[in-house]
C-alpha cells in the first residue's frame, strides 16, 4: 500500500472537462478501490513530478450504459415528485441501498417518471490527465 497524491483533469473524447482537481492534490491509499484500477495502476508506475494522459474505455471507467437500469416510477412515489424536471438529478434511497444514489430524471409523462440509475458517465470513454505530486510507501 502507498499513499499517493496527484492532480487530475477528467474529460470526454470531445474535450469536455467533467472533473478537475483545480490545483488541489487528490490523495488516495492504493489497494482500497478508491479510483478506477487502470488509473491507479498508471499512478503506481509514475515517478513524482511525472505527468501522463490515461485513456479509459467505458468498460474500464464507469462501465457500459445499461438500459435495464432505467425504471418507470409513478411520480407520487418520488419525494417532491410534483417538482421534477427532465434531466434533473435527484437523490434516491430505497430499502435496497443504505446511502442515496444519484439518479437522473430521463423523462416524465402521464405522472410516471423514467429514472436513470446509470452513472452519468456510464458508456463513455474517458481521458484523465494526471500528475503525480507525492508518494509515501
Amino acid at each position: 500500500m502507498a499513499v499517493i497524491g496527484f492532480l487530475y483533469r477528467g474529460s470526454l473524447p470531445d474535450g469536455t472537462v467533467f472533473d478537475d482537481s483545480e490545483g488541489v492534490p487528490h490523495e488516495i491509499v492504493t489497494g482500497r478501490s478508491q479510483i478506477m484500477p487502470v488509473l491507479e495502476q498508471n499512478l503506481l508506475e509514475m515517478a513524482v513530478g511525472e505527468e501522463r494522459t490515461v485513456q479509459l474505455a467505458a468498460e474500464d471507467a464507469y462501465g457500459p450504459y445499461v438500459e435495464k437500469n432505467v425504471e418507470r416510477v409513478p411520480v407520487f412515489m418520488i419525494p417532491q415528485g410534483e417538482d421534477l424536471q427532465e434531466g434533473a438529478l435527484i437523490h434516491w434511497t430505497s430499502p435496497n441501498n443504505s446511502k442515496p444514489l444519484v439518479v437522473r430524471i430521463r423523462s416524465i409523462a402521464n405522472q410516471v417518471a423514467e429514472l436513470d440509475f446509470n452513472h452519468p458517465l456510464a458508456g463513455k470513454d474517458l481521458s484523465y490527465w494526471v500528475k503525480l505530486v507525492g508518494r509515501e510507501d
